[in-house]
Protein backbone atom coordinates (compact mmCIF):
# COMPACT_ATOMS: atom_id res chain seq x y z
CA UNK A 1 0.00 0.00 0.00
CA UNK A 2 2.95 2.46 0.85
CA UNK A 3 4.37 1.71 -2.63
CA UNK A 4 0.88 2.02 -4.42
CA UNK A 5 -0.10 5.82 -2.71
CA UNK A 6 3.24 7.29 -4.53
CA UNK A 7 2.80 5.51 -7.86
CA UNK A 8 -0.87 6.74 -7.63
CA UNK A 9 0.31 10.66 -7.19
CA UNK A 10 2.57 10.45 -10.08
CA UNK A 11 0.00 9.31 -12.10
CA UNK A 12 -2.18 11.84 -11.52
CA UNK A 13 0.56 14.76 -11.80
CA UNK A 14 1.34 13.44 -15.62
CA UNK A 15 -2.38 12.98 -16.13
CA UNK A 16 -3.24 16.70 -14.91
CA UNK A 17 -0.11 17.74 -16.65
CA UNK A 18 -0.74 16.14 -19.98
CA UNK A 19 -4.40 18.28 -19.74
CA UNK A 20 -3.22 21.01 -18.58
CA UNK A 21 -0.50 20.97 -21.89
CA UNK A 22 -3.74 19.79 -24.33
CA UNK A 23 -5.56 23.22 -23.39
CA UNK A 24 -4.52 24.98 -26.54
CA UNK A 25 -6.17 28.21 -28.60
CA UNK A 26 -5.78 28.98 -32.26
CA UNK A 27 -6.30 32.42 -33.76
CA UNK A 28 -9.16 32.92 -35.82
CA UNK A 29 -8.49 36.36 -36.81
CA UNK A 30 -6.14 37.58 -39.25
CA UNK A 31 -3.90 39.21 -37.03
CA UNK A 32 -4.54 39.44 -32.80
CA UNK A 33 -2.53 41.35 -30.63
CA UNK A 34 -1.02 39.42 -27.32
CA UNK A 35 -1.06 42.28 -24.83
CA UNK A 36 1.12 42.89 -22.04
CA UNK A 37 -2.00 43.47 -19.98
CA UNK A 38 -5.89 42.41 -20.05
CA UNK A 39 -6.88 45.51 -21.95
CA UNK A 40 -7.26 46.54 -25.99
CA UNK A 41 -5.06 49.31 -25.61
CA UNK A 42 -2.33 47.65 -23.29
CA UNK A 43 0.81 47.52 -25.49
CA UNK A 44 1.48 44.29 -27.51
CA UNK A 45 4.69 42.21 -26.72
CA UNK A 46 4.02 40.01 -29.82
CA UNK A 47 1.25 38.95 -32.74
CA UNK A 48 -0.46 35.82 -33.50
CA UNK A 49 -1.28 35.12 -36.85
CA UNK A 50 -4.63 33.50 -38.56
CA UNK A 51 -4.23 29.50 -37.77
CA UNK A 52 -1.32 30.09 -34.99
CA UNK A 53 -1.80 28.18 -31.90
CA UNK A 54 -1.21 29.17 -28.02
CA UNK A 55 -0.55 27.07 -24.63
CA UNK A 56 -3.13 28.14 -22.68
CA UNK A 57 -1.40 29.49 -19.60
CA UNK A 58 -4.66 31.22 -17.66
CA UNK A 59 -7.84 32.95 -18.40
CA UNK A 60 -9.40 35.69 -16.89
CA UNK A 61 -12.15 38.49 -18.28
CA UNK A 62 -12.59 37.43 -21.36
CA UNK A 63 -8.83 37.25 -22.23
CA UNK A 64 -6.78 33.88 -22.66
CA UNK A 65 -2.80 34.17 -21.19
CA UNK A 66 -0.72 32.15 -23.51
CA UNK A 67 2.85 32.02 -23.75
CA UNK A 68 5.16 33.23 -26.47
CA UNK A 69 8.97 34.07 -27.68
CA UNK A 70 8.58 37.53 -26.46
CA UNK A 71 6.73 35.91 -22.97
CA UNK A 72 3.40 35.62 -21.95
CA UNK A 73 0.93 37.77 -23.04
CA UNK A 74 -3.03 37.90 -23.34
CA UNK A 75 -5.01 37.47 -26.44
CA UNK A 76 -8.88 38.66 -26.58
CA UNK A 77 -11.15 35.48 -26.25
CA UNK A 78 -13.20 37.31 -29.80
CA UNK A 79 -9.62 36.31 -31.66
CA UNK A 80 -9.67 32.72 -30.75
CA UNK A 81 -10.72 29.52 -30.84
CA UNK A 82 -10.36 26.25 -28.32
CA UNK A 83 -12.62 24.30 -31.48
CA UNK A 84 -10.35 22.34 -34.35
CA UNK A 85 -11.62 24.04 -37.30
CA UNK A 86 -10.17 22.42 -40.33
CA UNK A 87 -10.58 23.51 -44.16
CA UNK A 88 -12.03 20.82 -46.46
CA UNK A 89 -13.33 21.72 -49.91
CA UNK A 90 -15.94 18.84 -49.64
CA UNK A 91 -18.20 20.44 -47.80
CA UNK A 92 -17.56 24.21 -49.46
CA UNK A 93 -21.32 26.07 -50.25
CA UNK A 94 -22.10 26.17 -53.85
CA UNK A 95 -19.33 24.22 -55.02
CA UNK A 96 -16.38 26.67 -54.32
CA UNK A 97 -13.18 26.77 -52.24
CA UNK A 98 -13.12 27.52 -48.30
CA UNK A 99 -10.76 30.39 -47.24
CA UNK A 100 -9.44 31.50 -44.31
CA UNK A 101 -12.96 33.75 -43.67
CA UNK A 102 -14.69 29.83 -44.04
CA UNK A 103 -12.49 28.83 -41.93
CA UNK A 104 -13.01 31.50 -38.78
CA UNK A 105 -16.58 32.09 -39.14
CA UNK A 106 -16.87 28.00 -39.01
CA UNK A 107 -14.94 28.52 -35.81
CA UNK A 108 -17.66 31.19 -34.40
CA UNK A 109 -20.64 29.60 -35.38
CA UNK A 110 -21.12 31.17 -38.59
CA UNK A 111 -21.63 29.47 -41.94
CA UNK A 112 -23.51 30.43 -45.38
CA UNK A 113 -26.86 29.00 -44.33
CA UNK A 114 -26.67 31.16 -40.95
CA UNK A 115 -25.97 34.13 -42.61
CA UNK A 116 -28.89 33.39 -45.55
CA UNK A 117 -30.99 33.77 -42.82
CA UNK A 118 -29.61 36.67 -40.96
CA UNK A 119 -30.22 38.33 -44.41
CA UNK A 120 -34.00 37.25 -44.82
CA UNK A 121 -34.54 38.12 -41.30
CA UNK A 122 -32.59 41.61 -41.26
CA UNK A 123 -33.37 42.61 -44.93
CA UNK A 124 -32.48 46.26 -43.80
CA UNK A 125 -28.75 45.64 -42.51
CA UNK A 126 -25.91 46.93 -44.47
CA UNK A 127 -23.31 44.11 -45.08
CA UNK A 128 -21.09 46.38 -47.22
CA UNK A 129 -20.45 48.80 -44.44
CA UNK A 130 -19.40 45.88 -42.30
CA UNK A 131 -17.12 44.41 -44.90
CA UNK A 132 -15.84 47.56 -45.45
CA UNK A 133 -15.33 47.77 -40.98
CA UNK A 134 -13.56 44.43 -41.36
CA UNK A 135 -11.09 45.97 -43.55
CA UNK A 136 -9.96 49.08 -41.20
CA UNK A 137 -7.01 48.71 -39.19
CA UNK A 138 -5.07 50.82 -36.25
CA UNK A 139 -1.63 50.14 -36.12
CA UNK A 140 -0.16 50.15 -32.89
CA UNK A 141 1.30 53.73 -32.88
CA UNK A 142 -1.44 55.32 -33.45
CA UNK A 143 -3.68 52.99 -30.44
CA UNK A 144 -0.43 54.32 -28.27
CA UNK A 145 -1.23 58.23 -29.53
CA UNK A 146 -4.66 57.69 -28.92
CA UNK A 147 -4.48 56.05 -25.75
CA UNK A 148 -2.33 59.04 -24.68
CA UNK A 149 -3.85 62.14 -26.35
CA UNK A 150 -7.18 61.27 -24.75
CA UNK A 151 -5.30 60.60 -21.31
CA UNK A 152 -6.98 57.12 -20.87
CA UNK A 153 -6.59 55.65 -17.85
CA UNK A 154 -6.45 51.46 -17.30
CA UNK A 155 -8.73 50.08 -15.35
CA UNK A 156 -8.42 50.24 -11.45
CA UNK A 157 -6.08 53.74 -11.99
CA UNK A 158 -8.32 55.98 -11.11
CA UNK A 159 -8.64 59.51 -11.45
Amino acid sequence: MKRLLPSIGVALLVAGVAVAATDTVTVIVKKAAIRRDKQFYAPAIAEGAYGETFSVQARGSGWVKVATKAGEGWLNETAVSTKKVAASSSGAAAGGKVDERDVANAAKGFNPKVESEYRKKNPTANFAAVDRMEKLEANEKAVESFVNDGHILPRGAGL
